[in-house]
């Protein structure tokens, strides 16, 4: 079987199985295969597949329909243009995070900040950490999680892009370890924290539910992380330094109502689809 045919049956398999873009994956996992950039299979419609491709290929296929997430068999999550391991001890890069690190280093830009010190709570794999010193080249990032397999992933992402002099991380609690040092001189604390409260929970796609639930659930409301991180930030930022977290769409004004009047200029920030996404504060 060619390339073009494997396609055409992979696609029809994962229609079957209600799976959203059952092209695009059934590509995904064939160049993941052929070690081939996705373009290159329409180039190459006609090259045959070797018996040893045609059974991993199938392997992958078979277990991608039953809602084993598509990162996970690929080993890897395009996020900031970067690639970025990824398992099953991470939650995998959404694109809406992606708008939390340019709307920083936008922020970088207009401030003037070349070495900002910045702190990652719940930094998982790593990638708000990495994106944001690999795009500002005097940034110095520390990333905090609270799971030790977690950070063996960031720590690879960090080699994976030779930033260890720039990105650290440390396991902990929030923002405790930083808090018991009384350091007081961050410029930028940054968190895209557990946020799917019960109810949310309960209906999360098949694949998403294989995530780890640490890394998604905050709690009956979904608010629990935020209302130990807003204050923990007042211990350790700067004056005038930046709280921004990610948010679920509909908790814009709840989360915005956990800032007291410690913190000013508190804004609710839009994504490109224009929902609330965002929470920006400054101490």
């Amino acid at each position: 079987m060619n390339i073009k045919e494997v396609l055409s049956l992979a696609s029809a398999y994962f229609s079957k199985h209600q799976l959203k873009e059952p092209r695009l994956e059934a590509e995904v996992l064939l160049a993941h295969v052929l070690k081939k950039e996705r373009i290159r299979l329409y180039v190459d419609f006609d090259q045959p597949l070797s018996k040893s491709e045609l059974e991993e290929y199938r392997q992958l296929v078979f277990r991608r329909a039953r809602h084993v997430p598509l990162a996970w068999l690929t080993g890897e999550k395009e996020f900031m243009s970067l690639a970025f391991d990824v398992n099953k001890d991470v939650l995998i890069p959404r694109p809406e995070t992606e708008e939390l690190v340019e709307n920083i280093i936008d922020y970088c830009k207009d401030r003037g900040l070349s070495e900002p010190n910045i702190v990652d709570v719940g930094t998982g794999s790593g990638v708000i950490a990495v994106s944001l010193a690999y795009y500002i080249s005097g940034a110095r990032v520390l990333g905090i999680d609270i799971s030790k397999p977690a950070l063996k992933v960031a720590e690879r992402n960090i080699r994976k892009y030779n930033l260890e002099e720039r990105v650290k991380v440390i396991e902990g609690d929030l923002l405790l370890p930083l808090i018991r040092h009384k350091r007081r001189n961050v410029d930028i604390v940054v968190s895209n924290p557990p946020y799917i409260d019960k109810k949310a929970m309960e209906e999360l796609p098949p694949d998403v539910k294989r995530e780890p639930e640490i890394a998604l659930y905050g709690g009956v409301d979904g608010l629990d992380c935020y209302r130990r991180l807003i204050p923990q930030s007042k211990e350790i930022l700067k004056e005038d330094g930046l709280l921004a977290v990610e948010i679920a769409w509909n908790q814009g004004a709840s989360v915005k109502g956990l800032f007291d009047s410690g913190w000013r200029n508190v804004e609710l920030k839009k994504d490109y689809s224009g929902r609330e996404r965002m929470v920006f504060g400054f101490r």
